[in-house]
């Protein structure tokens, strides 16, 4: 139909597709992967719990504008009811923050050392030493339980440098030591043969006990008192 467009003695022409960026990376993919194989993902470190800081209690006091409650009865000597285990936790916090570490015995930690742990204490719940003389009595019974707690820990961190020569190891101080001094007196305590002596005793009176004195951060005595709680409002709301 259009002559001027007829080329008779021309050859055909062949048209190659050409090749998508997508099927070159994927063929320079395969040929990496091919040369050097998979490459595995790498895993990311677990993530522990810390200490308790107190930060939550602390913040809950703050948006209330009111402290807590706890429950301590004279005759348990113990703190029971929801806010226990934040006692609890506030007592061993308050320990570790400004409890004197070049102390070997909590007899031998003074009052006035004792004094900022105590106002951390008061800043957070409702203590009425007036009316209820005995919490300060549960608080000074509770305070050497965490203080031998918080040795403990530091003890099982020491044990992961034993393999480096002492100054190394007191040159690695642990994060919860916030004094230098109180590290470097620890690291030479534990090296003195009466800490090694003490701690074989300590550990043949362990392996005499057959059961536990706690269910986490909550007492026995609390939980024993929760469950009592629970029983009496059931007991109210469908009759004996």
């Amino acid at each position: 139909m259009f002559p001027y467009l007829q080329h008779n003695n021309m050859p055909p022409v062949t048209v190659h597709p050409r090749p998508t960026s997508s099927s070159s990376n994927d063929s320079s993919r395969n040929d990496a992967t091919t040369e050097t194989g998979p490459q595995p993902i790498p895993e990311r470190p677990r993530k522990r719990r810390g200490p308790t800081q107190g930060f939550q209690t602390a913040r809950i006091v703050k948006v209330t504008q009111k402290k807590l409650e706890v429950i301590i009865e004279k005759e348990e000597m113990r703190a029971t009811g929801p806010n226990a285990p934040r006692f609890a936790n506030e007592i061993g916090a308050a320990v570790r923050q400004y409890a004197p570490l070049n102390k070997i015995r909590w007899k031998d930690v003074t009052d006035a050392e004792k004094s900022p742990m105590y106002s951390r204490l008061e800043n957070v719940f409702v203590l009425d030493y007036d009316k209820r003389h005995w919490i300060k009595e549960v608080i000074e019974n509770d305070m050497p339980i965490r203080f031998k707690e918080f040795r403990y820990e530091l003890h099982e961190f020491y044990e992961t440098l034993l393999h480096l020569p002492m100054a190394e190891r007191k040159a690695k101080k642990h994060d919860q030591v916030l004094n230098q001094e109180y590290w470097d007196f620890l690291c030479d305590y534990w090296e003195s043969e009466a800490f090694k002596n003490k701690s074989k005793r300590n550990a043949t009176n362990r392996s005499k006990l057959t059961h536990g004195h706690c269910s986490g951060s909550r007492s026995f005595l609390n939980t024993q008192a929760m469950g009592e709680v629970a029983y009496r409002t059931t007991e109210k709301m469908c009759g004996p």
